[in-house]
């Protein structure tokens, strides 16, 4: 297998996996949540779980439109900045909520069977300035590994906590 499969196949099992694992997927972390309790803020200084589901979809989008070639700016996906912190919908907006999860589940994917279709050279290649594409998905991966730890460490603050799958 290709280093270009090994970061796809990463990227599957961080955010959509069912297998039994030692960490939560995205896909459990986030699920069985209203919009009430996703956009909640539990603490001052805090994120809410929408606003991190959020973030994760930016920085997934972000460089898989790079690595497609395409100019991207943080306003073309909603953010202020480069922080990428897109704004959250109505906490009351259930569709909205599973829009938003939905929306970085698919990001993801997308990202995971772009750069499953690279070859060893395009791995090397520059990403729009942010240097090779190998570097730029691990960057996205312990990324996405660290806010879906924050998912769970919100969910578990407020008392929504996310079942082992452990087997």
């Amino acid at each position: 297998m290709f280093e270009a499969q090994h970061l796809s196949h990463g990227l599957k099992e961080e955010f959509a996996s069912l297998k039994p694992t030692v960490f939560a997927t995205f896909s459990e972390a986030t699920g069985g949540l209203s919009a009430a309790q996703a956009a909640a803020v539990p603490g001052e200084r805090m994120n809410s779980i929408w606003a991190v589901v959020n973030h994760l979809w930016f920085w997934n989008e972000a460089p898989l439109r790079k690595l497609r070639g395409e100019e991207v700016a943080p306003a073309d996906l909603g953010a202020p900045d480069w922080s990428g912190w897109p704004p959250i919908g109505d906490p009351a907006d259930e569709a909205a909520w599973q829009a938003a999860r939905a929306r970085a589940l698919d990001s993801a994917a997308a990202l995971a069977d772009a750069i499953a279709t690279f070859s060893p050279e395009q791995l090397e290649a520059d990403v729009g300035g942010w240097g090779p594409a190998w570097a730029t998905v691990q960057s996205t991966l312990a990324h996405n590994g660290y806010h879906i730890g924050e998912i769970v460490t919100l969910r578990h603050i407020q008392g929504f906590w996310v079942e082992s799958r452990l087997v």
